[in-house]
């Protein structure tokens, strides 16, 4: 291995102490378990230490074929320390920032797609529907009033004792009716 590729994988290494300060600082910021969940901890800080070391390697592999020294772990124990001493209460404002800026952006664009077309959908659904029942039961009105005006002929044309027989089953259908007005009434 040359000088150069020595250099250059020892950069390497101290750039990817950065990169790994920096990706676990946002591991830790977005994985916290509760109480109850602690056991997650493990499966995902086994995978994020895995994905760590699959993207050093990746990086590492096409510098120097992979081969790994004292002194690039070294490196990367640098920058990492460079890293939690210079960069990480800066990296943090900027993504506490980032952070609100997204669930700003976020909520203005959901409460806007609420009241631009949620609400007004809903409205013009509920207006729909109490014209459907207003329609339905004047209809029903309409259909009731010549039936209470054909009872009435009958009961003035037709001998006595035939309106007994409309009369038992006078009850029978207005019940009928009911029942099925009020199903259609009722509907919400």
């Amino acid at each position: 291995m040359t000088l150069h590729e020595q250099f250059v994988s020892l950069a390497l290494m101290g750039g990817m102490g950065l990169w790994i300060g920096a990706s676990f600082t946002v591991y830790q910021r977005f994985v916290h378990p509760r109480k109850g969940l602690r056991w997650i901890l493990l499966i995902t800080d086994s995978l994020f230490w895995i994905v760590q070391a699959l993207l050093v390697f990746t990086f590492l592999f096409p510098v120097n074929e992979g081969q790994l020294r004292l002194y690039l772990f070294l490196a990367a124990a640098l920058g990492f320390s460079l890293y939690k001493a210079l960069f990480e209460t800066p990296f943090l404002i900027v993504l506490n920032r980032m952070i609100a800026f997204i669930v700003f952006t976020w909520r203005t664009l959901a409460k806007t797609v609420y009241l631009l077309l949620i609400y007004p959908l809903y409205s013009l659904l509920k207006l729909v529907y109490i014209l459907c029942k207003m329609t339905v039961s004047i209809l029903v009105k309409c259909l009731i009033f010549p039936l209470k005006i054909g009872r009435g002929l009958l009961r003035a044309v037709l001998p006595e004792k035939w309106q007994i027989g409309i009369d038992k089953r006078i009850p029978q259908i207005r019940q009928m009716v009911v029942r099925w007005t009020s199903i259609v009434m009722r509907r919400k």
